[in-house]
């Protein structure tokens, strides 16, 4: 994908052009377009591939979270109690005294959250949970 190397003022529109390079013009009000080039001046980078890079990296995040809200739903309720005490940081020890189980149970419930959200430690759901802003999710 390229993007036109000028960033024009106005509105953040964003215009579809049909061409054979099947291109995609952004058009940005001049303080976001003077950050944008100055970010990618920094990086050494021409600012249409500083601006392809961060459209890439924004639409991964978006597979990411659309992923993790499904995971969310298809926890039982004590999964999600568990998932959610994990992601703050609590011991198995912890969580099994703050939900009255054993932790023996909290290991079985914390081994089917991970394999909910695919990933292979607790650090892991915690970075996916709190890097994605599942914060809505909290409850209390």
């Amino acid at each position: 994908m390229w993007l036109r190397r000028w960033l024009r003022p106005e509105g953040a529109r964003v215009k579809k052009t049909s061409s054979v390079n099947d291109r995609l013009m952004l058009k940005l009000d001049i303080n976001l377009s003077a950050r944008l080039r100055a970010a990618a001046h920094k990086r050494g980078q021409p600012p249409e591939t500083l601006v392809a890079v961060m459209l890439n990296r924004g639409l991964e995040r978006e597979v990411l979270r659309a992923q993790a809200t499904a995971a969310l739903t298809a926890l039982t309720p004590r999964e999600q109690e568990v998932a959610w005490l994990t992601a703050r940081g609590h011991t198995n020890l912890q969580i099994a005294e703050a939900l009255v189980i054993s932790p023996e149970t909290v290991k079985t419930h914390v081994r089917h959250v991970l394999e909910k959200f695919n990933v292979h430690s607790k650090p892991d759901l915690r970075l996916l949970l709190l890097d994605l802003g599942l914060r809505w999710w909290e409850g209390g």
